[in-house]
């Protein structure tokens, strides 16, 4: 049986552990400890729980076969003592993060050669509580096309999550970030989850942004499909969103926001290619100003 150990049980990290444990040694790190994982798929009303492992000191711990790094890209360095004692000579190490740096953001936290796999996550689920999550739609991962991206399929296999690897990993991961980039900002800077859908003013901000993404996408391999801005907004503005993203509930509830990840990469990467980022340039100072430190 495969032995995984999953940092950090908020709403990603407690979707995928409610799908992994009744196949694999699930181990679930966290801040609080619980004993039971439970899921209520919001479409239905259909609820479910299980008995979980949870623990909540590392000092203990021994190398895995697999970490799932699901805690939220700035609370990685916190992570890092989970990491030193679960990650050995033969750990692979999903990361399911937001953003397009998910190697550079834990390789130093890792040994030489740890073989790491980046995960593009669409899963739209809210923990409301310790072990508590809602799930409020399918569950779908995307690695790329490679050996440890085919094992990490693997692991899914037979459960609720549809995990697949993809040939253009690199475009699945920026198509993510235009998503992210335009969607997180504005609802998080507005207190609004329908932001890009509230004005045609809005809209035409948030295509700007997702193009300005696009463009540094492009000079770092992506490639986008003919229409793919229009679909992306129409997707964010097709009708009124009534719940909100990450960023916004985050916002809402004065912790600290992902901007580094999902809009100040964005501005980094723009410097490495010569490429002018002014909406990101005004949109950064204004996330980082309201994020609490």
């Amino acid at each position: 049986m495969t032995k995984i150990a999953i940092i950090g049980p908020g709403a990603i990290g407690g979707t995928v552990a409610f799908a992994l444990a009744p196949k694999h040694d699930v181990l679930i790190c966290a801040n609080q400890a619980f004993e039971t994982l439970s899921m209520t798929r919001m479409q239905t009303g259909e609820r479910e729980s299980i008995a979980v492992k949870v623990v909540t000191d590392p000092a203990r711990l021994k190398p895995v076969d697999w970490v799932l790094l699901c805690v939220k890209s700035h609370q990685t360095a916190g992570a890092a003592p989970w990491l030193r004692a679960l990650a050995g000579p033969h750990t692979r190490v999903a990361v399911l993060q937001n953003g397009v740096e998910h190697r550079e953001r834990v390789a130093h936290l890792l040994p030489l050669d740890t073989a790491i796999v980046p995960v593009v996550v669409a899963l739209p689920a809210e923990r409301v509580a310790p072990g508590v999550i809602e799930m409020h739609g399918g569950a779908h991962l995307t690695v790329a096309d490679d050996d440890a991206g085919h094992a990490f399929v693997e692991l899914f296999a037979g459960t609720f999550v549809q995990a697949v690897s993809d040939r253009d990993f690199k475009t699945r991961v920026w198509e993510k970030l235009c998503l992210n980039s335009a969607g997180g900002a504005l609802s998080a800077l507005t207190l609004r989850p329908d932001a890009l859908a509230s004005s045609p003013e809005m809209t035409a901000l948030g295509v700007r942004i997702i193009e300005e993404t696009m463009a540094v996408g492009r000079a770092e391999g992506a490639k986008f499909e003919e229409g793919f801005v229009e679909r992306l907004v129409a997707m964010q503005s097709g009708h009124r969103i009534r719940r909100g993203n990450s960023m916004f509930y985050d916002r809402r509830d004065g912790k600290p926001l992902e901007w580094d990840a999902r809009n100040a990469v964005i501005q980094r990467l723009g410097r490495k290619h010569g490429i002018a980022t002014p909406i990101s340039d005004v949109i950064i100072p204004m996330l980082k100003a309201v994020s609490p430190e």
